[in-house]
């Protein structure tokens, strides 16, 4: 990826907000700096799993961790060396999913790998033995095979000479035929569920070359692992689209967030375009344009609102993982805000997440920078959209805003001795709505005569400005 120096700011409908630091606490997975890739994670209702590979022969492993981001047992070694696994959950146990091990970020290395399964208890044991799920296939480089468990079947996506293919597993282990599922040469996958059909996108690739214009296309597949429709075009502009692809529903569509090459070369914007379950493809909106250099964006719902994460100046010493919410209409509703940054020397390359047990876990991979080849797990729960993001840490300033979600009074107790002058709070188009004036530690705010909906709460003290979601509900 390609390296710019950040410029910390972002202007939205004529207000000037900062970027924030979330409050979420992180936690560490993985400590012993010798992990080297970050594979998926599944929750069971108290526990996540998180799958790995580690040291330099690649061993599979996993690692429980609680609701509230603590280490629970140690770490499972499944036994073989291979990729990082992908993970799913059906109700009673996990299935791990993987292939030999590539070069991460190197998709064109040729190697004939197999895709094979583990089922795992809750408890951390393994059930069964090890099983071939596809010969000759891969799910490896960051998202070149999918993994879901839904209506009773898990779904595999994964890679057979660059040729998409689905098959389904049932609890019992038993896979049934192939599907194809593409007829061009493909890349990386992303997938998503609708409650009665998976959508699958991926980037097409020349004959043994990346580097030229993509195009990214999608496949609509029966929870059973019936192909529903043809291949249609999601994205088909003159520019490359290519990088790893997220997809995630929100009810009625799928938002599907990739990236496209600039014209005339070297960096990338981060986009998304939101698809019906008819394969109706709206306009592409931008979400983080080149000047920041992102990458690796990924996308989940929270049942109101989408999280879109992504990287800045991914693989640089700069190297920053950003959050921000949208609506199901692609309009931002909350400043972005910063969730991993560089730790002990390490700099975050990537980040995955999903809603779950009301509140997104976000997870990243830190890489050692003395030779980007180890590094560490660490997630962070982040609030869901229509909750508070309270309290909220700029440098040594803590403020909290409650209730939020507020409907009659808001209050605003500010820590640290800091001084704010004035408070002003802007509906979603930017208008001023309220002003008033701050003179003590805590501020209390009337709101009774805003209507339902979102608005920003911002905190001056005369020279910088702070500012805050606030959702007002009746």
């Amino acid at each position: 990826m390609k390296t710019k120096v950040l410029f910390l700011s972002f202007f939205f409908m004529g207000i000037v907000f900062l970027p924030l630091k979330s409050g979420a606490q992180e936690f560490p997975v993985t400590t012993t700096t010798n992990a080297t890739t970050l594979g998926g994670v599944a929750f069971d209702g108290y526990n996540y799993l998180f799958g790995f590979v580690e040291d330099s022969v690649n061993n599979v492993t996993a690692q429980f961790v609680s609701s509230s981001g603590a280490l629970v047992g140690s770490k499972i070694s499944v036994g073989y060396i291979g990729g990082a696994p992908l993970v799913a959950f059906d109700g009673t146990k996990y299935l791990l999913l993987w292939s030999s091990p590539k070069q991460l970020f190197n998709p064109d290395k040729s190697i004939i790998d197999s895709v094979h399964g583990q089922f795992v208890s809750t408890s951390g044991t393994l059930i069964g033995s090890r099983f071939l799920v596809a010969a000759n296939a891969t799910i490896s480089s960051p998202k070149g095979g999918c993994l879901e468990y839904n209506n009773g079947l898990y779904m595999v996506i994964y890679k057979q000479n660059d040729i998409n293919y689905a098959v389904t597993i049932n609890p019992s282990g038993t896979i049934s035929t192939p599907v194809q599922l593409s007829t061009q040469l493909i890349g990386d996958n992303a997938i998503a569920f609708d409650g009665t059909n998976y959508l699958v996108a991926w980037w097409t690739h020349g004959i043994n070359h990346y580097g030229y214009e993509q195009d990214i296309y999608g496949q609509f597949i029966s929870s059973t692992g019936s192909l529903v429709g043809q291949n249609f075009l999601i994205d088909d502009d003159n520019l490359a689209s290519d990088n790893p692809l997220s997809i995630a529903f929100d009810g009625t569509n799928y938002m599907v967030t990739y990236h496209a090459q600039v014209s005339g070369g070297g960096e990338w914007n981060l986009y998304s375009r939101f698809v019906s379950t008819s394969a109706v493809v709206d306009n592409k909106i931008c979400l983080r344009d080149s000047t920041y250099s992102p990458s690796f964006g990924y996308s989940s719902f929270d049942g109101t609102n989408y999280l879109v994460t992504w990287a800045d100046n991914a693989f640089s010493l700069q190297s920053v993982i950003r959050g921000r919410y949208y609506n199901t209409q692609g309009v931002p509703i909350d400043s972005m805000f910063t969730i991993f940054t560089s730790l002990n020397g390490d700099i975050p390359v990537f980040a995955g997440h999903f809603f779950t047990n009301n509140k997104f876990l976000v997870v990243t991979f830190r890489m050692d920078t003395s030779n980007f080849t180890y590094g560490d797990i660490y997630g962070a729960f982040i609030p869901s959209s229509t909750s508070s993001l309270t309290p909220i840490r700029t440098g040594e300033e803590i403020y909290t805003i409650y209730p939020n979600p507020a409907s009659d009074k808001v209050n605003i107790v500010i820590t640290n001795n800091k001084i704010y002058k004035s408070l002003n709070i802007y509906n979603i188009l930017g208008r001023r709505v309220i002003t008033q004036s701050i003179n003590q530690d805590k501020t209390q705010v009337d709101v009774s005569g805003l209507s339902t909906g979102v608005y920003f709460i911002q905190l001056s003290d005369g020279n910088n400005n702070k500012t805050h979601k606030l959702v007002i509900k009746r």
